[in-house]
């Protein structure tokens, strides 16, 4: 009896601590590569703060990112930047380029994004040469 109470309090602890994906990887994941640009001028937005998840991130000085992991709470991709309009969209499963046009804030526009599905190895060699 005490054995098998305390493979339960093992196991219970287990999921406690690491959750479900403790035993079998069971989030999906997004791996995002991009840029972040102003809306009007079309420069690039260096120090942008790039979230996904719980992962964050900042532009480098050409504006480029590259983030990614399993899917957890909460389940969107945002990016801000001082002086901007902030963006937040929700975050879908796979490996995307993304375009980010943030609007100065007092703009009439509003900021948005676009998306489109790349391979795993076109994410990695994007991420790679993003500093």
């Amino acid at each position: 009896m005490k054995l098998w109470l305390s493979k339960l309090l093992l196991i219970g602890a287990c999921l406690l601590l690491g959750g479900c994906c403790y035993f079998v990887p069971c989030h999906p994941a997004t791996y995002t590569a991009g840029i972040v640009i102003d809306g009007v001028s079309k420069q690039a937005i260096p120090k942008a703060t790039v979230r996904l998840y719980h992962y964050e991130t900042h532009t480098a000085p050409s504006g480029c990112f590259a983030l990614g992991g399993a899917d957890a709470l909460p389940f969107e991709f945002g990016i801000s930047a001082p002086g901007y309009k902030p963006l937040v969209v929700k975050a879908v499963p796979g490996f995307y380029r993304a375009t980010v046009s943030l609007m100065p804030e007092g703009s009439g526009g509003e900021s948005v994004s676009e998306f489109s599905k790349i391979s795993r190895d076109r994410y990695t060699e994007l991420s790679r040469g993003c500093p």
